[in-house]
């Protein structure tokens, strides 16, 4: 049996205001949080955008138009209302010159991405938002008012809001409660009033109150749930969340990737300023300051730059990184490659404790060799060609991992004696754009002078760059000006993002293959621990310059850190068999890679979580988010079932159950249906439940509309427990069953067919 479609059920304006608020609540915190995290300058209008395409959704929705013209006009209005806005903000002009030279720069700027440049417009990133700001505001308005269909509300602000969140510090979870509590009273809500509209227009008495009470009664226990999943304790990471984790972000690589590089002067996050999480694209931004919250503890012999990823493309306006290719790598499996590339190595064993929230990518200095937790190594031409290094879930705080890792000892005279012939992968680490003015070539030339190796020359180019200025409060280059030659022939000063930029540049423009890596340098020292206590304020970038047979080497053209220490005779370097030799022999190094008490759950160790203000991490958001939705659909489900019918006669509650349970498995009755007809319906769709369903009816039959209700209640209430039982017996499972036997028939047909 197939039902009748449902005629669209109407429900008056006064009833529609709360879910209306609602929606306008759940529209506006993807942009509050975006404001909030202050990614750039004219974000401050996103929020009022928002509220803006809820009421024109709004309007829309309750016009008597088609769907696809509402949608045309909605998108075509706030198009050009928020294209005038943000024409305003351009430098005095009349109206529509400033209108043209926006138009312009979105040109501009969509060549940037067709070509693959990059773009440092912030003016376009605002821009952008306002014009998502509007879309999800549309969306939410348009689809409450039309349909009550508050999934369309909820589903793509809470995806827009925790995106911008994972950017974010833990200061700014508080619109995630905001966001779950609305979405619950929102959902409840809208389906409220679909059911009531539907009862009176079919005449079903019900006795659940209404109205503003029950708005607020709906507000009060999406709080306590909230509440009550906030202050659950989190649990270990599993080898399946983690899995799941990877499968997400894996494919978000590319799309941060295509993000970073046409908004690439955006002010850095909390999380990304502190190398938490990796930009794909470094370009020159606005005045900035580093704190000192700690970030990472590092236990190890050696002092190292912890690296955290590269950039091999410059684009003239930006440092970028092409292409690359993931690699799933287990626990402790050796990076291939890594053991016997290059000669002048050693190798050291660290153990980083996270101190910080959490953190998305793994700090290791030079060529990592092994990690002990599940890890996706990013790698572009060659396995050589360290990208990135990131966990398969991200690190927590207080959580630890260790790395084996092979730093260089390549004394000075080796360098200088390790020639020009340069492996063919290397070549892009040669390659500079077109466009680059002359005078920078000839610059570099004139610095390098007349050294006559590689490692001189870099040496030249390193001493010229830390005789500029050091300062975290410059200018932005113009749009128009390469971003090296703005550092050479104008500021003359700048910090390590223009500095190593302009190292690798001026390198290039030698011939010698250079690339920009950012992490965090040593620390300081603490005696106390025998660690490293790395913080904020040493987050860094430096260059790094490729020597043949000895791999990438690091530079530091940047004054307001030393120079890496360099030796300058040859020293005698730990080979692979005295390294293996020495893993039998040394129980420091056999606990290293033997410890099973390191990361049981899903790769990382588990300590005593550190006190905060708040006592949650950022690890309960996703616990949050399961328990929330597991709650929320069990209480929505009881709910669902019992709303209205408490307040029927007993002669007709069976009935309406009936009713209500075939309706949940899609054979509802049609409008003209009367009570006989859809029971000799359903009896002749489920034929064991035919006496039962007569039963029923007869009884509902005789005492709604022949006021003789049955004497035996308590009779009739099994019989309609029997006729629910084997209705969901029958038309549940059997769709299940149907389902299976179709995609059964698919499978046979197509082996037959091959």
């Amino acid at each position: 049996m197939s039902p009748e479609p449902e005629a669209r059920i109407t429900v008056p304006l006064r009833d529609r205001w709360s879910v209306t608020l609602l929606a306008a609540v759940l529209a506006a915190l993807p942009a509050v949080s975006v404001v909030l995290g202050g990614w750039s300058e004219r974000l401050e209008p996103t929020p009022w955008v928002a509220l803006l395409g809820v009421l024109v959704g709004t309007v829309l929705g309750y016009a008597r138009l088609r769907a696809l013209a509402c949608h045309a006009i909605g998108m075509f209005a706030g198009l050009v209302l928020v294209t005038v806005l943000y024409a305003s903000f351009l430098p005095t002009q009349s109206a529509i010159e400033r209108v043209a030279t926006l138009v312009r720069r979105i040109a501009d700027w969509l060549a940037a991405a067709y070509s693959g440049g990059a773009s440092t417009d912030n003016l376009l990133f605002a821009y952008s938002m306002a014009l998502l700001a509007l879309l999800l505001g549309y969306v939410a308005g348009w689809s409450v008012a039309r349909t009550l269909a508050g999934w369309w509300a909820v589903v793509p602000t809470a995806a827009a809001l925790l995106l911008n969140l994972s950017y974010a510090p833990p200061e700014h979870l508080p619109l995630l409660y905001i966001h779950l509590v609305a979405s619950f009273a929102l959902l409840v809500q809208a389906n409220w009033l679909g059911r009531t509209a539907r009862w009176r227009t079919e005449e079903v008495e019900f006795g659940l109150q209404r109205g503003t009470p029950y708005a607020l009664a709906n507000i009060s226990v999406a709080i306590a749930i909230v509440f009550i999943a906030w202050r659950m304790p989190v649990g270990q990471v599993s080898r399946g969340v983690a899995t799941a984790w990877e499968n997400v972000a894996g494919p978000w690589q590319s799309v941060q990737t295509n993000f970073d590089r046409l908004f690439a002067s955006l002010n850095p996050s909390p999380m990304a300023s502190r190398g938490l999480t990796v930009a794909q694209t470094m370009a020159p931004r606005g005045s900035f300051e580093l704190g000192d919250d700690p970030v990472m503890r590092v236990m190890g012999r050696d002092a190292a730059y912890w690296r955290a990823a590269t950039y091999d493309r410059y684009t003239g306006r930006a440092m970028t990184t092409t292409q690359t290719t993931g690699e799933r790598l287990e626990r402790r499996q050796p990076l291939e490659g890594t053991m016997d590339a290059d000669e002048g190595r050693k190798f050291v064993e660290y153990s980083v404790t996270m101190l910080a929230p959490s953190t998305s990518v793994i700090y290791a200095p030079d060529s990592p060799v092994t990690v002990s937790v599940p890890t996706v190594y990013e790698y572009r031409a060659d396995r050589r060609d360290f990208a990135l290094l990131r966990p398969m879930a991200p690190v927590h705080e207080q959580q630890r991992y260790s790395v084996l890792a092979a730093i260089t000892t390549a004394s000075i005279a080796e360098l200088k004696q390790a020639g020009a012939v340069y492996p063919d992968w290397t070549r892009k680490y040669r390659e500079l754009p077109v466009e680059l003015p002359d005078q920078v070539r000839r610059e570099s030339w004139r610095v390098v002078g007349d050294a006559t190796n590689a490692y001189d020359a870099a040496a030249a180019i390193e001493r010229y760059l830390r005789g500029m200025t050091y300062s975290t409060k410059v200018p932005v280059p113009p749009s128009n000006q390469d971003w090296v030659s703005f550092l050479l022939f104008n500021s003359k000063e700048g910090y390590c993002d223009y500095f190593s930029t302009a190292m690798t540049v001026m390198l290039r423009g030698v011939g010698i293959p250079a690339r920009v890596a950012s992490g965090y340098v040593t620390g300081d020292w603490d005696p106390m621990t025998q660690s490293y206590l790395v913080t904020e304020r040493h987050a860094h970038t430096w260059a790094e310059v490729y020597f043949p047979r000895y791999g990438w080497v690091p530079f530091e053209p940047s004054a307001s850190r030393p120079l890496p220490p360099r030796v300058e005779a040859p020293a005698t370097p730990l080979s692979e068999e005295d390294w293996l030799r020495r893993l039998d022999t040394d129980p420091g190094l056999d606990t290293f890679f033997e410890d099973e008490d390191l990361f049981e759950s899903g790769g990382v160790v588990i300590l005593p979580p550190a006190q905060n203000g708040l006592g949650f991490s950022p690890g309960l958001i996703a616990l949050l988010l399961l328990g929330t939705i597991l709650v929320v659909g069990l209480l929505t489900t009881v709910f669902l079932w019992f709303r209205g019918i408490s307040g029927l006669p007993l002669f007709a509650r069976p009935y309406a159950q009936v009713v209500r349970l075939a309706t949940w498995c899609g054979f509802g009755p049609a409008r003209a249906h009367t009570p006989y007809e859809y029971a000799a319906a359903l009896g002749r769709a489920v034929p064991a439940a035919a006496p039962p369903l007569a039963t029923i009816t007869e009884a509902y039959v005789a005492g709604r509309y022949g006021g003789r209700p049955p004497d035996a209640a308590g009779q009739l209430k099994a019989t309609g427990v029997e006729a629910r039982v084997i209705l969901l017996r029958s038309l549940a499972t059997g769709r299940v069953r149907s389902w299976l036997r179709d995609r059964i028939r698919e499978l046979v047909a197509r082996g037959q067919a091959t």
